[in-house]
């Protein structure tokens, strides 16, 4: 009688792995739709607070640059590094700057949208973002302009930020997307285990 129970005993199907020298259990059907919903659950408030960090971070960057439109135009980055050189060219805002603070505030405005986990409808009409490498274009063109009007390294360094916004909100984006991803392919992953 004892040889039978042994016999008859139901364990779940173990196996050694390579990687970790533990053994792994194999998880029932109600077991894998627990642990698929628990992921799927941290990916959305994960997604939710990357969301939220990028929306502050557009904002603060979209007040400055509003402020910077609204003032003498001279970099910000003066007041934490001084100018270097005496000179009134090198150390004067862009001949355009007024025109390139319009850009850049509508640049924040495209990348929120980016952002943005559902469409924008106002008055009837959905409301679309251009894409990444319309927004990496548009954002180089200030510092290029910098640059080639031979201004100080504080206002290239000021018109970089939307690039440098551009390029953030790409990478995290783009993590989004594969979380997303990751757990789509998590959830077909599911598997039958007879007796488990």
């Amino acid at each position: 009688m004892n040889d039978i129970q042994a016999v008859r005993k139901r364990n779940p199907f173990t196996f050694q792995s390579e990687d970790d020298g533990g053994d792994q259990v194999v998880l029932d059907e109600q077991e894998q739709a627990e642990l698929v919903e628990q992921v799927k659950d941290q990916n959305v408030t994960s997604n939710k607070q990357n969301r939220i960090a990028l929306q502050v971070m557009l904002g603060m960057s979209c007040i400055l640059h509003v402020i910077y439109w609204l003032s003498d135009r001279r970099s910000p980055l003066f007041a934490i590094f001084p100018p270097s050189s005496h000179d009134r060219e090198v150390n004067a805002p862009l001949d355009i700057s007024g025109v390139l603070a319009y850009v850049a505030v509508l640049i924040h405005v495209n990348l929120s949208l980016i952002i943005h986990p559902r469409n924008i409808v106002i008055a009837g009409r959905t409301i679309r973002a251009i894409g990444f490498w319309e927004t990496f274009t548009w954002s180089a063109a200030a510092p290029l302009f910098s640059v080639y009007s031979g201004k100080a390294w504080q206002t290239t360094a000021w018109w970089c930020t939307p690039g440098v916004l551009t390029y953030v909100v790409y990478a995290v984006h783009g993590w989004i997307k594969k979380a997303d991803e990751d757990v789509l392919e998590l959830d077909k992953l599911r598997y039958k285990a007879a007796g488990a």
